[in-house]
């Protein structure tokens, strides 16, 4: 039987206020720089990412939550010379808990044995993130984890430098669900959302 590999993410996506705000930034980031990294993709925070089989689907949804826990405050937070993609990463922060540390890290253990391969990176990881990558196939599980919602990976460091001196207007930050996704390219499906 020929196994087709697919990539998906798990998410978190925030309700209608969180992602207004986050979408009005991605507009403004296209206007500077319109091939920015990470523009086009759906709002959402990554929880774990991996390759895994399309006929087995229903059962990684099985191993998703019923209930989010709640993010408790926001803040810009800015990846510069980002590993993944070579920019800065302008990103909105989100404050972990123990709650959601430990909802990532029972998803990580329990899809570990659908994993057909890691996640690649265009450079080599050390220290606890080369560990977790080695463990789980994402170099992201465990206290290390800085959960964010992605704006865009840009080159203009001006625009970045104005941006986290706006303040984040935003009520609604416990509102959100957890959602698995198929990621062909720049395209995200959602195929399941709690």
């Amino acid at each position: 039987m020929n196994t087709q590999l697919i990539k998906y993410g798990y998410f978190w996506v925030p309700g209608n206020e969180f992602q207004e705000l986050v979408l009005s930034w991605k507009k403004k980031v296209e206007l500077v720089e319109p091939d920015a990294t990470y523009l086009h993709h759906p709002v959402h925070a990554t929880l774990f990412l991996f390759y895994g089989e399309k006929q087995k689907e229903g059962e990684y949804v099985s191993l998703i939550e019923k209930k989010a826990p709640i993010f408790k405050s926001v803040e810009w937070l800015v990846f510069e010379n980002d590993a993944v993609t070579g920019g800065d990463t302008l990103t909105i922060g989100l404050e972990k808990t123990v709650d959601w540390e430990l909802l990532q890290l029972n998803f990580a253990e329990a899809i570990k044995r659908f994993i057909i391969k890691p996640i690649e990176y265009p450079n080599e990881w050390s220290g606890r993130f080369k560990i977790s990558h080695q463990n789980y196939g994402f170099p992201f599980v465990g206290k290390h984890w800085m959960p964010h919602v992605s704006i865009a990976s840009l080159q203009n460091k001006s625009f970045i430098q104005e941006a986290i001196h706006m303040p984040i207007e935003i009520n609604e930050i416990n509102c959100g669900e957890l959602a698995l996704y198929r990621i062909e390219g720049e395209t995200h499906t959602r195929i399941y959302a709690n």
